[in-house]
């Protein structure tokens, strides 16, 4: 499922056909593997931490920081010590327009853009918009400031969560960059951080491969080891089924609740709104952008034994798949989305359980 295809001679007839950057290349068509690491980077943006630990109590505006030097970043990045209670949080990196902080976050990144008057917050602000049935408070870790993909010069700092990768080399590209392929000459992704018994995170390597058909039909591949050590930009939870955080309004029309799967049944975890028992129909976006599909459960048993398949049993993507209490991905491959997408064939996503039993309680991407 990842290893990459190259049709070596139409398609390479089709590509120099179709793409300029593809008709003129010196040396016969080829290049060598320095000459394209040469022509490509890889950047992890950096992050400084400018502010410590504080606390921020319950019915009170607390300013966090003043007149803090934004010239060559693009965000503000702030750790909770514990994940943020409710949705009676906001932050303001001006005094004056503040935006709401979601629910269940550990880490918030806000972007300057023009918050910043001259390259200066005039500061950093969080409130409390209502009383809450319990008094409460919350505590920052730290505040950091983060450069973004084109670091600034002299920048040391630590690694973001963020790598992007670049080419122009004349070649047709393919990144591997972490779980996830991208085609093309450019490739941006957030990436997960390891943690320590703290809580804490810690660096994290990773190595991006870049393969690249060259013209005249040769296949390159070159190395990038890289790591990351904070979170730069926060992976953003976006939900399929189970979304905490819906209205209650949202909840009351369609509760969405954990469910135990029944062993041989194909409609209990088939995702169509009109053919599945509780899981809706994946957008084409999901399926084309091949996300990977994280489902959040619990008391599975030891005989546990799952399969993959579409909703027309005509194709089975992954077998015998065994999970864990928690949480389990499943990627989402090109042949998955031809067939399920209703963009595609219109088969439907379907999961069903051979033996055993658990608890399905969530299914989300993150990006």
């Amino acid at each position: 499922m990842k290893k990459i295809l190259f049709l070596l001679v139409v398609t390479v007839c089709a590509f120099a056909a179709c793409d300029p950057v593809h008709e003129d290349i010196g040396n016969g068509g080829h290049i060598t593997a320095d000459e394209l690491k040469a022509m490509s980077t890889v950047v992890v943006d950096k992050v400084i931490q400018i502010e410590r630990q504080q606390t921020i109590k319950a019915n009170q505006e607390t300013v966090l920081m003043e007149n803090v030097d934004v010239k060559d970043c693009e965000g503000i990045v702030i750790y909770f010590a514990d994940p943020i209670p409710d949705d009676y949080w906001e932050i303001s990196l001006n005094g004056e327009s503040f935006e709401s902080i979601p629910k269940n976050v550990s880490v918030y990144r806000s972007v300057i853009g023009d918050k910043a008057v001259d390259g200066i917050l005039p500061k950093i602000v969080i409130r409390q918009t209502k009383n809450p049935n319990q008094v409460s408070s919350i505590i920052t870790k730290g505040i950091f400031k983060t450069y973004g993909a084109k670091t600034a010069p002299g920048i040391d700092g630590k690694f973001g969560n963020v790598i992007t990768c670049q080419t122009s080399a004349p070649v047709n590209a393919k990144w591997y960059v972490g779980d996830k392929e991208f085609v093309g000459n450019y490739a941006s992704k957030k990436m997960k951080l390891k943690w320590d018994e703290n809580g804490d995170y810690v660096s994290t390597p990773y190595t991006v491969v870049l393969t690249a058909l060259c013209a005249d039909g040769t296949v390159l591949t070159v190395k990038y080891p890289v790591e990351c050590e904070e979170i730069s930009n926060p992976l953003i939870k976006y939900y399929i089924y189970g979304d905490p955080n819906r209205s209650e309004d949202e909840k009351a029309e369609d509760p969405q609740l954990p469910f135990k799967p029944g062993a041989w049944d194909a409609a209990a975890m088939r995702f169509s709104s009109t053919e599945g028992a509780h899981l809706p129909t994946i957008p084409d976006e999901v399926y084309f952008g091949l996300k990977t599909l994280i489902f959040d459960v619990s008391d599975v048993t030891d005989n546990f034994d799952l399969k993959v398949m579409n909703g027309w049993w005509s194709n089975t993507y992954y077998d015998h798949v065994k999970w864990i209490d928690g949480l389990n991905e499943l990627q989402i491959t090109q042949t998955m989305a031809d067939e399920c997408a209703k963009g595609g064939e219109g088969r439907d996503l379907d999961l069903m359980l051979y033996s055993g039993s658990m608890t399905l309680k969530a299914v989300y991407y993150e990006e």
